[in-house]
């Protein structure tokens, strides 16, 4: 291919895939949730409380917690940004950015620029892959971390692959994403170590003591934080996790065969939200995928055998969710979609070896799509008042109104506890003097913001605790459809 071609559909795709990326941290409607306030909250206090932390994030499992590496990844964008929320969320896409980018480069590098570009253009409007830009949260660092898994596997299975601390390396990846998302983890370990045993020449590498030795090293050095919060606490979570497993707890137990079909729909899910257009494209991809099966059984191909590694890794990760019978959280497999994106592209790739012309058909349907879909944003997408910019808003407002004054203030959010409000609050303190506010009246005023709930009962039970019986509403300011502030005075 004509390299300024190569340069101008690079380029091309390249601003297609920030701009889907970066458009709704500019107008602020990314998710901002009880996670994120308490995860920002976390991370403030770690700076200005000076005081560590050797666990993370809470899991659904009352006692057992993701790592706490999370927060300190955060510190980089809290000292960068001064706390600014919005400088999360451009450290989220930074780290996206990078990740991909990556991928891209190893892709044109083992498969060719046609490769390459297949990738990004999928990548570049998925309805899956835009929002892990944009969305500050633990688990979301899993499918960079699956990135690396992936290309360190390839070099696992390269003959010519040198590095000697790649079973280091190795053991550091997998051990991450037990760390960033704990259920994750402990099914992709051995699904991971099992699948080395079935290759004659890895298992030969694995068992040499020094690169046995190097993996243990890797997968013991992230929960470092993990053992030393365990060994000050009696060994909680080793006491929780043990129960969970010889007693576990199950919401919402469903017979085998309900498990089963969830499961394989699950995993159906997995593989469609990649796809921007969903009935072009999972035909363009299914017949990659038979074509892949056919050359298989024909021909003698180069890096099958790492395909053919990844594949019984989602066939393990597949069997090891059916002992699971309660609910399975997508976000459980946060990230095994660039495993089913590494078949795809590997199918891609024989098909431009083999059957070049229609290769390059793909490659201008997938670019006709990415056009399309950009133009249909810019003309059409509009940037509702919701997360982030939506906690900004009625924070703004009560500054405006409170001015640098004392101030009452009570909070409900469905919930219960306002971390998404008190981040805010507690930023606007240290960036215009916004004075902490107090839960009891000043000069008998209290300001309210109250949060829509579907319950609209729990609102209504919370009026009536929290508002003085004889009281008067001074002012009602309508934020938006799901918040708004009052303020209400005792007379």
């Amino acid at each position: 291919m004509i390299k300024w071609l190569k340069i101008s559909l690079f380029l091309t795709i390249f601003v297609i895939f920030c701009y889907f990326r970066i458009a709704p941290i500019i107008n602020k409607s990314v998710p901002y949730t009880y996670d994120q306030g308490r995860d920002f909250l976390k991370v403030a206090q770690i700076i200005n409380e000076k005081r560590l932390t050797f666990i993370g994030p809470t899991t659904g499992i009352m006692g057992l917690f993701h790592g706490a590496w999370w927060y300190y990844l955060l510190l980089i964008p809290y000292v960068i940004f001064s706390g600014w929320p919005t400088g999360f969320y451009i450290f989220m896409f930074l780290i996206s950015l990078l990740f991909n980018l990556l991928f891209f480069n190893f892709i044109k590098k083992k498969f060719g620029f046609l490769t390459g570009i297949f990738f990004l253009m999928l990548v570049s409007i998925s309805p899956y892959f835009i929002p892990l830009a944009f969305f500050a949260s633990n688990n979301i660092i899993v499918p960079d971390l699956i990135i690396c898994l992936i290309i360190l596997t390839f070099s696992l299975f390269d003959k010519k692959n040198s590095n000697k601390y790649l079973f280091l390396l190795l053991g550091l990846n997998l051990s991450f994403i037990l760390e960033f998302e704990v259920a994750f983890g402990l099914f992709i370990i051995p699904a991971y170590l099992l699948s080395t045993l079935l290759f004659s020449s890895i298992r030969k590498r694995l068992f040499q003591l020094k690169n046995l030795i190097l993996l243990f090293i890797g997968l013991f050095i992230p929960v470092i934080p993990r053992l030393l919060f365990e060994i000050k606490n009696h060994f909680l979570q080793s006491k929780t996790a043990i129960g969970f497993f010889t007693n576990p707890k199950l919401h919402n137990p469903k017979p085998f065969l309900i498990v089963l079909s969830d499961r394989l729909i699950l995993f159906w899910d997995y593989f469609i939200s990649i796809f921007y257009d969903k009935n072009i494209l999972i035909t363009i991809i299914t017949t990659l995928l038979v074509i892949i099966t056919i050359f298989v059984f024909r021909k003698k191909i180069l890096k099958i055998k790492t395909v053919l590694f990844l594949v019984f890794i989602t066939a393990l990760l597949f069997v090891f969710s059916l002992f699971y019978s309660d609910n399975f959280w997508a976000n459980y497999y946060e990230g095994i979609q660039y495993i089913f994106l590494t078949l795809i592209v590997v199918a891609f790739y024989l098909l431009s070896k083999y059957k070049k012309l229609m290769a390059i058909f793909i490659i201008m349907i997938l670019f006709i799509i990415n056009i399309l879909a950009f133009y249909k944003d810019i003309k059409y997408s509009k940037h509702p008042l919701i997360g982030l910019k939506e906690s900004e808003m009625t924070i703004n407002y009560l500054a405006s109104l409170v001015k640098k004054e004392n101030y009452c203030l009570k909070i409900y959010t469905p919930p219960a506890i306002p971390f998404t409000y008190n981040y805010l609050i507690n930023y606007q303190i240290s960036k215009i003097g916004l004075k902490y506010p107090s839960v009891d009246p000043i000069s008998n005023r209290c300001y309210y913001i109250i949060e829509k709930d579907d319950y609209l009962f729990r609102v209504n039970k919370w009026k009536e605790e929290n508002i003085p019986v004889y009281a008067k509403l001074e002012l009602r300011k309508i934020i938006s459809d799901n918040v708004t502030v009052e303020i209400w005075k005792k007379i």
